[in-house]
């Protein structure tokens, strides 16, 4: 089989524009031989992605955007147009694309991504992280309503049932227990079988 010529760009990402700069004029420098020199660029040569058609076009430069911009404050004004990207991918692309997205993301940059997408309505998570992460924030949010709902209504709740409702994770069985301490007067409303 005859071999193909193929053109090969090696991407070189630097955060820092120093740093980028100094090698950019290393490689410019004609004294070093390489067959292959590397194209450096920083967050500056990559735009923030918020236009959600762009994102839908571009779903590689929506992800790649949100990582090269997630340090900044402004990171967040490209959260829909990447949910827009990422739903125009097909269920296994979107999955891979979450990943990527997660584990390039800055620490509060990713808390505050995951935090809108628990406000989209009708999402179905791609990513099995995600859906782990939405069911947990369902069952703490359940938990702290019911707790709060018997505070509110001044039912006394014993340790032990405080430590049981803190430890369920079934969603069906919280749900129960948030409508009944609506009407309590007893934990025994609430919890009673």
């Amino acid at each position: 089989m005859p071999s193909a010529e193929i053109d090969t760009a090696l991407l070189v990402y630097c955060p820092d524009p120093v740093i980028s700069r100094r090698y950019q004029t290393l490689f410019e420098a004609g004294g070093l031989c390489l067959s292959l020199r590397p194209l450096i660029f920083t967050p500056d040569d990559v735009p923030l992605v918020a236009d959600q058609d762009i994102a839908r076009a571009n779903p590689a430069l929506a992800v790649f955007s949100a990582l090269c911009h997630g340090d900044l404050a402004e990171a967040e004004t490209a959260f829909p147009a990447l949910m827009a990207a990422l739903r125009s991918l097909s269920p296994e692309q979107a999955a891979l694309y979450y990943d990527v997205v997660l584990a390039g993301l800055p620490v509060a940059t990713r808390t505050r991504w995951e935090e809108f997408m628990t406000t989209v309505p009708r999402h179905q998570y791609q990513s099995e992280f995600m859906r782990n992460l939405a069911a947990k924030t369902e069952v703490e949010s359940d938990i702290r309503a019911i707790l709060l709902v018997l505070e509110v209504r001044d039912v006394a709740v014993p340790d032990d049932v405080r430590d049981r409702v803190k430890a369920c994770t079934d969603i069906d069985q919280l749900e129960t227990w948030l409508r009944r301490a609506g009407t309590a007067t007893t934990i025994g409303d609430v919890i009673g079988e």
